[in-house]
């Protein structure tokens, strides 16, 4: 191919002496090219466009030509959070423009850019791409020397100093994120990672980026003025958690040297997370530390949620995409802009609010009035909110220069106006969160994008969804203007069907979506050089190739967008519970045996259909009262963990469908994980822990009895085990049943005299519900038969007993007196319904429904008993989906349960069950769940959640990230977990009625005791 010819372009060299730097660093001495942008003269503020900040998207065609509606209008254009005030959903509605913008003035959309493109080889436009145009070889800041002496065109108020931002950031990073001179020294830049917004901004449209924030001074400095960098990373820290309204986990400091209870705990300690906990109006207030405190104190430096402080800075560098040797994409070293942001003022709440009203009058009032934006190509344009915004592009030989007053109208409409941002910004309430690389805190030089799993947005009325997923689905395209082929093949079928087995890949990892062939990567490159040649930027920067075919030229006033509704975006989030993850992960998953991972990652069965149920920010699925067109919540595959059972499953097929199991199970799943890994080494737990039992066999299950005094377990080999009673010292153990088979699930009566218990004898096929003294004498039959029966549980009154079985692939709920005198069927649906559960007073049932189908959601309906057992009242459930109650609060207003919950402490989000409680109330004939949470604390699974007797904390086991199974505890009131137990394999945790001992299984010694530990 022919080298393209570049117009006329001017070349000079200059040495200049003394060519100082910006940053802490004199500028390493260099000789200083005076680039073709160096003969131009960049003062004007004419205008050709004079709506050049309405970005050339919102031209786009939403409506194709089969009819077929596409809203990328959704991103940008929503409900907003105070405190902006934009609200600009209705802009997916209509093309709302002023008179003189309902013509398309970006004309480089539809020119074709075939043949110069075609003159540009591949070789040519990689060596290009790899060129640095910012540092030299000597690493220094090439525009910071140019703006040493600032060329005439360029000094727009004629003093011969360039009095606009001077570039300072050497993208030198370290461990942190920071960045530092070639010195050393911080130049207080620190790169974040992020996830890039929707559409445009992905790579595969074009270019890569990153971004740099910056506080000012007095947050770098501790009290007594001096740079500390511990400060500032505590500061940053604050800032993230006002931005993004969440508690924010930081390496552990000390409170008492900074001054500030950071975690709002009442006490000067170590804190190891930063608390969000503002709320002024109600005396709630947070504090920045160092210097910026004491100015805050001051009332010169300001903080307040979702606003940054005054003097915050931001740095971003747009680039090429390289193709490396490899074949992989990655940023180039080429900037194709380097953008700025500085806050120079503050605005409150009121300011902002008060500024949103007048320009929303004026738009009502004149509503053909273009905006206008104070400022000039040296200091950069404000953007009315406190904001000044400047930038560099290339000039025509690839050497960056400033943009003109125009060029940067460009950026200002998305930085003013938009419901989107925060505080004019994008890009930082988009911060990865603290379980990812580098805690966030990284450029994308040190760790690409791959693996990155997708993140989350929260639709109004919707739920939550997988952020590029929805998009895509929605939108039905990868880019705003669809000239994306690539990525509409790559995703949808020719009908235009989405593909669902490529949606799943990008669930795991982004780059499945973002990153582009190497092809359209040098395609892209060679399209954006041609502009660059060109310096057309005011006419478009999109990189298309072939005049882009679904945007329009003129469009009427108010013209409709055919979308019928507007979305609106409530929230991003990186993954479900991240917070907790990073707060209580315990180990990473690479340290994970792969016999470990295997027995843990089973196949499980197919989600549910993401077009009935949706999910909340927790991760805990809802029935779905929203639909949208071919949109729906593509449900990651779920982590199958160990089976811990006595039931012989392999002769139970609904047992399957519960565990989420395909037939038939894997053996490894079938039992306790002692009998296959290690135990951890023992003596180091916190507590007096006693081992009670020390048989050859599995000992499990223990149950105290009411008065604490004995325990009752489960001792036996698989096929034959006994119910066992001790006392609580671990002295006096004597077997209490002696058939053959097994027995199972001790339930102590409630005057502690007898023992309610499951059995099954494997010779006969007999199940049995059965009572026998504590002495071993007078065994009485409650039920006995060849159907499957589930595990009995006292009323507790001690009269009645409740259980289920299994007739004719159907299980029912049944009570029968606790002599077995009488029976009830209380449920007779052909629903499957097990489980049940007792409520404190004994008025009700609470028990667990599966419907019929491929993938049972299963919920908890409640039975009223007040008026008989002959005439129940049915409580419909109305709550979280897929759940398994396992205990009341004692003043029965509350549940525990494990729920079926997308997850991302896997590392991917995958569905597991986590703990969760939730508020319970009994109306008309529907149960109600309220204030529903889950519980866990980076586990993989959890089990078993029981209230404490005093109702205030919630004792479950679960699966931490190492896949050892620990106990956890969870306080209700603080609404904070920990970890009980760090070693072994414990299980099954039950408290002492006095509320002080935990009583558990674990194999901490190798084999698989009953322990009890003190709670305190």
């Amino acid at each position: 191919m022919k080298s393209m010819k570049y117009p006329g372009f001017l070349v000079l060299l200059l040495l200049l002496t003394g060519c100082g730097g910006g940053g802490n660093s004199a500028e390493t001495m260099a000789p200083v090219k005076l680039t073709a942008g160096a003969a131009l003269d960049l003062r004007s503020k004419n205008m050709v466009n004079e709506a050049a900040y309405i970005p050339s998207m919102c031209w786009t065609k939403t409506e194709d030509s089969n009819g077929v509606i596409h809203n990328p209008c959704f991103t940008c254009h929503t409900k907003s959070t105070e405190p902006n005030y934009a609200n600009d959903h209705d802009l997916q509605l209509s093309y709302n423009f002023p008179e003189y913008a309902r013509t398309n003035r970006w004309t480089n959309l539809f020119k074709s850019r075939t043949a110069q493109v075609g003159e540009i080889s591949d070789s040519e436009i990689i060596s290009y791409v790899r060129q640095n145009n910012y540092l030299n070889p000597q690493k220094g800041i090439i525009p910071a020397s140019l703006l040493k002496n600032v060329p005439k065109g360029w000094d727009f108020n004629g003093n011969g100093v360039w009095d606009g931002y001077k570039p300072d950031a050497y993208f030198n990073f370290d461990s942190e994120g920071f960045d530092k001179n070639p010195e050393g020294a911080y130049t207080g830049w620190r790169s974040f990672a992020y996830h890039p917004f929707p559409g445009t901004s992905w790579t595969t449209n074009g270019s890569a980026d990153d971004v740099l924030i910056r506080l000012d001074t007095a947050f770098r400095n501790n009290s007594s003025g001096e740079f500390d960098l511990t400060t500032y990373k505590v500061n940053l820290a604050i800032v993230e958690a006002l931005i993004k309204r969440s508690d924010v986990p930081i390496a552990a400091v000390d409170e008492i040297s900074l001054g500030v209870d950071l975690d709002k705990n009442g006490v000067l300690g170590t804190a190891t997370k930063i608390r969000y906990d503002w709320a002024p109006l109600e005396g709630r207030n947070m504090s920045f530390v160092g210097q910026a405190g004491l100015r805050q104190a001051a009332g010169t430096i300001h903080l307040a949620a979702g606003l940054f402080p005054e003097g915050t800075e931001f740095l971003q560098s747009l680039r090429y995409v390289d193709v490396t040797d490899s074949g992989t994409v990655a940023p180039a070293a080429r900037m194709k802009e380097l953008r700025y942001a500085k806050k120079r003022s503050w605005l409150t709440y009121l300011d902002l609010q008060m500024a949103a009203g007048a320009v929303a009058k004026e738009k009502f009032d004149y509503p053909d009035r273009l905006e206008i934006f104070l400022g000039d190509v040296e200091q950069g344009l404000s953007n009315g909110q406190g904001w000044v915004y400047q930038g560099f592009i290339e000039d025509s030989g690839g050497d960056l220069r400033p943009q003109t007053y125009e060029e940067t109208v460009c950026c200002m409409g998305c930085h003013s106006a938009l419901g989107i941002t925060t505080d004019g910004t994008f890009s930082f309430s988009r911060k990865m969160d603290a379980e990812a690389y580098q805690n966030g805190w990284y450029h994308r030089t040190q760790k690409g994008l791959k693996g990155t799993i997708e993140p989350k947005v929260e639709i109004e009325g919707a739920g939550v969804y997988q952020e590029y997923s929805f998009y895509l689905m929605y939108n039905r395209a990868g880019d705003e203007l669809r000239e994306n082929t690539e990525v509409y093949e790559k995703f949808f079928t020719p009908a235009g069907v989405i593909k669902t087995d490529i949606i799943k890949q990008l669930n795991d990892d982004v780059t499945v979506l973002l990153n582009p062939s190497p092809q359209r990567a040098v395609m892209l490159n060679k399209s954006y050089r041609t502009i660059v040649a060109e310096q057309t930027f005011i006419y478009g920067r999109d990189a298309t190739v072939t005049p882009a075919a679904n945007v329009h030229k003129q469009v009427e006033f108010s013209q409709s967008t055919k979308i019928a509704k507007s979305v609106n975006t409530l929230s991003i989030a990186g993954r479900f519970n991240a917070s907790e993850i990073a707060a209580n992960a315990v180990s990473t998953l690479s340290s994970t045996s792969v016999e470990n991972t295997a027995a843990v990652v089973g196949s499980g069965m197919s989600g549910p259909d993401g077009t009935l149920y949706s999910v909340a920010k927790d991760g805990l699925i809802y029935k779905s009262s929203y639909s949208m067109k071919d949109v729906f919540f593509p449900f990651p595959d779920r982590l199958t963990l160990p089976v811990r059972t006595i039931v012989p499953l392999a002769e139970i097929s609904s047992c399957y469908s519960c565990h989420r199991l395909s037939y038939s199970v894997p053996a490894e799943n079938l039992s306790d994980r002692s009998m296959y890994i290690a135990p951890a080494p023992g003596g180091t737990e916190n507590g007096a822990l006693k081992r009670l039992t020390d048989s050859a066999d599995a000992d499990l299950y223990p149950q105290w009895s009411p008065d604490g005094t004995k325990i009752a377990w489960v001792s036996g080999a698989p096929g034959s085990s006994h119910i066992w009673i001790m006392n609580s010292d671990g002295s006096g153990k004597r077997q209490l049943t002696t058939a053959t088979g097994m027995q199972g699930w001790p339930e102590w009566s409630p005057d502690g005299t007898m023992i309610l218990y499951w059995e099954y004898s494997g010779s006969g096929k007999l199940y049995a519900n059965r009572t026998i003294k504590v002495d071993g004498t007078s065994i009485i039959t409650i039920a006995e038969t060849t159907n499957i029966l589930d595990r009995p549980v006292w009323r507790p009154d001690g009269q009645y007993v409740a259980y289920a079985t299994e007739s004719n692939a159907n299980w029912d709920i049944w009570v029968a007196k606790s002599d077995g005198s009488k029976f009830w069927r209380m449920t007779t649906s052909a629903a499957m319904e097990s489980n049940p559960l007792w409520s404190p007073d004994g008025t009700k049932i609470a028990y667990k429904v599966a419907a019929s189908g491929a993938y049972n959601l299963t919920e908890e309906y409640f039975l009223s008993v007040e008026n008989g057992f002959d005439s129940p009242t049915v409580y419909v459930w109305q709550g979280p989906q897929s759940i398994q109650m396992s205990g009341w609060s004692p003043d029965g207003k509350m549940i525990a349960y494990t729920a079926e919950t997308v997850s991302g402490t896997y590392g991917k989000d995958r569905v597991s069950y986590l703990a969760a409680v939730s508020d319970v109330s009994l109306s008309g004939t529907t149960a109600v769940a309220t204030s529903s949470a889950v519980i866990s604390a980076a586990t993989l699974g959890d089990r078993g959640a029981l209230f404490s007797p005093d109702g205030k904390k919630v004792a479950f086991w679960g699966w931490d990230q190492s896949y050892r199974a620990l106990l956890w505890i969870y306080d209700l009131s603080s609404k904070s977990v920990r970890r009980l137990t760090t070693e072994g394999f414990d299980y099954n945790p039950r408290w002492s009625p006095d509320g002080k001992q935990i009583v558990f299984e674990s194999n901490r010694n190798g084999n698989l005791d009953i322990w009890v530990m003190p709670v305190e």
